[in-house]
């Protein structure tokens, strides 16, 4: 499984993709984005992942404002 991993704050990105890890060694974080622009940048450009998890607050606004900028067909949590 690949996952996009939306998160600001770089020690919550990485327990995150460790625990992720733990649970199931199959899983590929295949990206780490900080920011709305970084995100939307990110996924106009690749293969939407299998699934993203999602910071509501990041550092350049909240994260419902991805959706107006990019189609995201993948499921969020």
């Amino acid at each position: 499984m690949k996952v996009l991993i939306i998160e600001d704050e770089l020690l919550g990105a990485e327990t995150l993709k460790k625990l992720l890890k733990q649970c199931d060694d199959t899983i590929e974080v295949i990206a780490i984005k900080d920011s709305i622009r970084s995100s939307a940048a990110w996924l106009s450009a690749h293969e939407a992942p299998d699934l993203i998890f999602m910071d509501i607050e990041l550092a350049d606004g909240q994260c419902f404002e991805l959706f107006k900028e990019v189609k995201i067909q993948s499921p969020v949590i």
